[in-house]
Order: C-alpha cells, then sequence, then structure tokens
C-alpha cells in the first residue's frame, strides 16, 4: 500500500538520530521530499517522525525500525520503503558507532569490533545495495556517506571505530569509480570535529562548564557543528550539477583545528 501518494522523491537516511540525520530529513522534506528514517530505537524514530510530521504535514516521513548489523532486515526495510513510498532517489548513510572514551586494542573486544564494523561500514554496504539498482534504472541517484576525522587515520583508542570508517570511504570511491559514469553522485562527508547534541555536544558543555570557558558556551557555533547547519551541506552535495560533482568533502567549526583529532 502507498503511503506517498503525491509520488514525492524519496530520501531514506539510515541511521537517523536527533542530530544530523533528523536534521538532514528536515531539510530534505522542506524541499518536497518524503523521508524514509531507518535505526534501532523506536522511541527516537517515533519522536523524530512525530515532529516532521508536525512541522511538514501528515505522511511526509515514516520510520522503519532496523538493526544494521543484520543484513535481512536492511533489505526487509528497503523491500517495506519501495512497497510504501516508492524507490529511494537519495540515500544517506548516517550511522555511526563509537565509544565516548576510547579502549586499546587489548581491551576491546572482537564482539564489539564486529558490532561497530557492521554498523559503520557493512550497513552502508547492505544500503547501498538496495537501492542502487532503481538508480541505474533512473539514470541518476545520489548517495552520501557520513565520514568523520577518524575515516582519515586511525587515532589510539579507536580501533573498534576507525577501520570501519576507512572502509566506509573507500566504499565511497568504489561506488563513484563503477557507477559516476552511469548517473550515480556518491560523495563522502568528513565531519571533522564535534557535533551539538545530547551525547558528544553534552559531554563538551559539561567540560566547559567545569573549566568555566564561559565564552565558548556563548558561542557555540563556533566550536561545535550544528546539524541544522551540517543538513545544508548534505542539499549542497545533493543539488550540485553533473558538471561539478564533488566526491568528498570535510566540514568542521570556525574553532576547530583543521584534523585537530588526527
Amino acid at each position: 500500500m502507498s503511503h506517498n501518494h503525491e509520488n514525492k522523491p524519496v530520501i531514506a537516511v539510515v541511521g537517523a538520530g536527533p542530530g544530523i540525520g533528523e536534521a538532514v530529513a528536515r531539510r530534505f522534506v522542506s524541499s518536497g521530499f518524503v523521508a524514509a528514517l531507518l535505526a534501532r530505537t523506536e522511541g527516537k524514530l517515533q519522536t523524530m517522525v512525530s515532529g516532521i510530521t508536525s512541522s511538514f504535514g501528515p505522511g511526509t516521513a515514516r520510520y522503519y525500525l532496523t538493526d544494521l548489523r543484520i543484513e535481512s532486515q536492511v533489505q526487509s526495510s528497503f523491500n517495506l520503503i519501495h512497497s510504501e513510498l516508492g524507490p529511494a532517489s537519495v540515500l544517506i548513510y548516517n550511522a555511526g558507532a563509537r565509544r565516548v572514551n576510547g579502549r586499546s586494542i587489548l581491551d576491546t573486544t572482537s564482539e564489539e569490533f564486529e558490532s561497530f564494523t557492521k554498523i559503520n561500514l557493512f550497513g552502508g554496504f547492505w544500503a547501498t545495495k538496495c537501492v542502487l539498482p532503481d538508480m541505474l534504472a533512473a539514470e541518476k541517484g545520489t548517495i552520501i556517506f557520513t565520514g568523520a576525522t577518524g575515516s582519515l587515520r586511525g587515532s589510539a583508542g579507536l580501533s573498534s571505530f576507525s577501520p570501519g570508517k576507512f572502509g566506509l570511504r573507500s566504499l565511497s570511491q568504489i561506488i563513484t569509480r563503477e557507477y559516476q559514469a552511469k548517473g550515480i553522485h556518491c560523495a563522502h562527508l568528513v565531519v571533522d570535529g564535534p557535533v551539538d547534541g545530547k551525547l558528544i555536544g553534552g559531554v563538551t558543555r559539561r567540560k566547559w562548564e567545569r573549566e568555566g570557558e564561559k565564552e565558548k558556551l556563548i558561542e557555540v557555533e563556533r566550536y561545535i557543528m550544528q546539524p541544522r547547519d551540517l543538513a545544508y551541506i548534505y542539499w549542497f552535495l545533493y543539488e550540485q550539477l553533473r558538471s561539478t560533482w564533488t566526491h568528498e568533502l570535510d566540514v568542521r567549526a570556525q574553532k576547530e583545528s583543521m584534523f585537530s583529532k588526527l
């Protein structure tokens, strides 16, 4: 049964959360898309969909409960999206699993390494395989992967995070080399620094409070990237004309040193 009666273009936001994922969905929905949000925490998904539909109208977003570590769940969700909304013309792979406080290789379990790598890399591979056939048939489509500083260099303590992010960056290059000539624009966005939100943003703000850094608390946007501003970067990549496609782009807040976490 179709829930996209106006045949709006579909954006699938995989790894959708109340930060970058929700902000990107809102930006695209505001320009006429319908959003499919995929993640494994139903409460957060319900809250995001409720907020988006309250802002933009009923039917502008739907959620699909998905554990990105399980290929069959990724496939089932995209089959349902295709049935309910139509083929995705834009895929945003925004999933990321990492520790706030790192662990050495010897202290990192194989289970954590496998789990995080499936989220950081395998899910992107599976999601890409789900959307590519329709994009190739249409001879157009946009795939954007959210990267991190850890996509470019492995730092101590991030053995369960960076390898998957390295792989996702490589996958984006392979997609470009295999399918760009066929109309598929794949971009890798390196988010170089903290993004405001309950987790990283909250930890950073509390640190500033403890250390009495009032200036940073007043001018947060100079120090921490804002999800709503990042969403415009994703939109910028989507809107690019075919003669000037960007493959990789890095962004950071004004006061963040370039690749400071390397």
